[in-house]
């Protein structure tokens, strides 16, 4: 395949990422243009609670309905206008606290993974307290400090404490110098792993006249106590290994010591880490049912006020809680409504029917209606849910949740109910359908919200056979991508003229349907359209192969008025060849000449040839005339012609029998030849032309 066909394919799927067992699965993958995802994909991720959505991405859009949030999902002017998105682009665009986690599960499984983690953040907090403290005489202070970035501690092996700390206590006068040497000696000997001495020293400060040495003293006994609950917690490649048990007396003592500092400092400069803290000790105690208590404490708090921003927050409950977290564990409805999605998951084609465990029933699910109380419209949309992907009942769903499509905006919760409705509402034929999602689209203000609702529209106007509203001057479908799709795969040679010559569509677009209608010109039999479409292309077109056909960039027009030769059986321009097949399809040399033009472009199993999935946006069969361009049929047709002059017959069996090199695997498109036909072929071309180029050169019939 060539750079340019393998850049062009890349472009398309751009347009369609430690894992927890129910997040998701960061490999690379091609969205589904669908509402309906029962399976995790990872593309798929929808402004709408769904069983296929990342847990995370569920997780998101119920915090983003807290009230006073301020995430850029709540806010309507963030975000980029994505119908479908992964988790690790929709992270990396949302606004960090500067104290957000990781996005990974690497270091130790996040968090106080290494103790050395905090020794830079230490260094600063030491001089700054330094500096504040006036008692402390300049020369001792300078020496303090010289110490204390000279300790370079290497957490990966337990050792003697940097001896420099020592030294510095030798060299202090004051009772306040004295008692922050004293601190350096704790340090010194927490980064070498030597937890009792370092308890030691720090429990001598814990009342220290030094309002900063007394703080920081008690939260380092707590990082004491979690520390010795973490040796041997983890396996060689830092996550939290099968086989480690916690010490109860060690997690005891890890809890007492985080709940001592939190409650002496209920506002201190340590307590969201603190916090936290405590939620790594009942992770790796294996406590459950607190580890639930503390997020949902969270979950009820805003991002400024929890001092965690959400998509930490919700990569923190994905890999720590969620993957062994069953229904008993806890009554929020947040961290219970992301459970029962994911064990709605159901498979989305028989290539996925091993995908998924036993479907939540609704019996069990109503067992739960008791936590819902004070969200009972979340628990008649998992109802709702349910209905619709396991037990495939989508009038259910228009019982259990009202027409409320014309809003004013939706949250999120709310986008979630209406969509669903919408979807049932098409799964019955409902008349009514088209109607319920423009109603939709004033209110759908919110990031992700209005292109979905613009491809529940394509979707619905691309199966009643009205394409043209879609494409029509007030057409509420903008978004590129979903334009795009149906105008390269579904669109008739109408629409695609029309589209390359309106000068109110974005360029983008026009290209794209150019591109698309020069192309299926070429492949698919109106021969003569091509040399008054190819008109179209303006001049200094590009062809580039680094251009793709659906990405930022223009597709590659210029390909099609290339005048220099082509391939190896000295073609002419392709508007030549065309001019030829115009006047008689059956020109061998032109048909040959064409698929030079396509081998030599790299166009083999090209995209235009390939058409999505049919429950998917563009899947219903192409309106352009003609079928799907394969080379290997190309030559086949010569071969088995009997009028066919030698030299094509020679050149086309040749080129044929090349499809299979050095694979073994037909490379150029169509259903393909057995072995025993190649070899057939292989004999012909050495027999009846034995002194044409092709013959002599050619020594396998793989």
């Amino acid at each position: 395949m060539s750079r340019l066909c393998a850049l062009i394919l890349m472009s398309l799927a751009c347009l369609a990422w430690h894992t927890p067992a129910k997040a998701s699965g960061d490999f690379g993958c091609t969205p589904s243009w669908k509402l309906a995802h029962g399976n995790l994909t990872g593309c798929d991720n929808m402004a709408m609670l769904a069983p296929g959505n990342d847990t995370r991405v569920n997780l998101l859009l119920l915090i983003a309905d807290t009230p006073g949030n301020t995430s850029a999902l709540a806010d309507p002017k963030r975000l980029a206008p994505d119908a479908l998105f992964e988790w690790d682009t929709l992270a990396n665009r949302l606004s960090p606290l500067p104290n957000k986690a990781p996005s990974n599960d690497s270091s130790y499984a996040d968090g106080e993974g290494s103790r050395c983690l905090s020794n830079m953040s230490g260094t600063a907090d030491f001089e700054a307290a330094l500096t504040a403290a006036t008692k402390l005489p300049d020369n001792e202070r300078a020496i303090l400090i010289g110490t204390r970035r000279g300790l370079k501690p290497d957490c990966a092996h337990d050792g003697k404490a940097d001896p420099s700390a020592a030294k510095a206590v030798a060299q202090m006068k004051s009772a306040t110098g004295t008692a922050f040497a004293g601190y350096l000696l704790g340090a010194a000997a927490f980064y070498a792993g030597d937890y009792d001495s370092a308890a030691g020293q720090f429990a001598a400060l814990r009342n220290s006249n030094q309002a900063w040495l007394k703080e920081t003293a008690r939260y380092m006994l707590a990082r004491i106590e979690l520390n010795r609950l973490q040796v041997g917690a983890f396996d060689e490649y830092g996550a939290l290994s099968a086989t480690a048990k916690a010490d109860p007396k060690i997690s005891a003592g890890a809890e007492a010591a985080l709940q001592d500092y939190l409650k002496a400092y209920p506002h201190g400069r340590y307590f969201v880490s603190a916090r936290g803290l405590l939620r790594r000790v009942y992770w790796l105690s294996g406590d459950r049912q607190k580890l639930a208590a503390a997020y949902a404490a969270l979950l009820a708090q805003s991002s400024a006020s929890r001092g965690l921003a959400d998509d930490a927050l919700a990569q923190e409950i994905d890999s720590k809680l969620l993957p062994k977290m069953t229904a008993d564990d806890t009554a929020n409805p947040t961290l219970l409504a992301v459970l029962d999605l994911v064990a709605m998951r159901m498979p989305d084609g028989d290539a996925d029917k091993d995908c998924c465990g036993e479907p939540l029933t609704l019996a069990k699910l109503e067992t739960q209606r008791h936590a819902f109380a004070s969200s009972p419209a979340l628990f008649d949309y998992l109802l709702a849910v349910q209905a619709f992907y396991v037990t495939r009942q989508p009038r259910d769903v228009l019982r259990l949740i009202p027409d409320h499509a014309a809003q004013g905006s939706f949250a999120y919760l709310d986008y979630s109910r209406q969509m669903l409705r919408g979807m049932a509402l098409e799964a019955t034929a409902d008349r009514n359908a088209r109607g319920f999602w423009l109603q939709m689209i004033p209110g759908a203000r919110r990031p992700f919200q209005r292109p979905a609702i613009e491809l529940a529209l394509a979707l619905h106007d691309e199966r009643t056979h009205a394409l043209d509203k879609i494409f029509a001057s007030q057409s509420a479908v903008q978004t590129p991508a979903i334009r795009e799709i149906l105008l390269t795969n579904v669109a008739d040679v109408k629409l695609l003229r029309q589209q390359a010559n309106d000068t109110s569509a974005p360029a983008h677009e026009r290209a794209v349907a150019l591109f698309t209608l020069l192309y299926k010109d070429a492949t698919r039999g109106p021969y003569a359209d091509f040399g008054r479409d190819v008109a179209l292309v303006p001049a200094g077109a590009s062809s580039d192969p680094a251009y793709g056909l659906l990405g930022d960039n223009d597709p590659p027009l210029g390909i099609f008025t290339q005048t220099k030769t082509l391939g190896d059986y000295g073609c002419p321009a392709l508007k030549d060849s065309e001019a030829r097949l115009a006047r008689n399809p059956r020109d061998g040399k032109a048909i040959l000449c064409l698929a030079d033009f396509m081998r030599a472009n790299g166009f083999d199993d090209f995209s235009l040839d390939t058409q999505p999935p049919k429950d998917q946006l563009g899947g219903t069969p192409s309106l352009f005339p003609g079928s799907a361009y394969s080379r290997l049929e190309a030559y086949r047709g010569i071969i088995g012609d009997p009028k066919a002059a030698a030299p094509d017959k020679a050149y086309a069996l040749y080129r044929a029998l090349n499809c299979y090199a050095p694979s073994k695997i037909n490379a150029c498109g169509g259903p393909g030849v057995p072995v025993a036909q190649r070899k057939a072929w292989f004999q012909k071309l050495k027999t009846a032309y034995p002194q044409s180029n092709w013959a002599q050169t050619l020594e396998y019939y793989w």
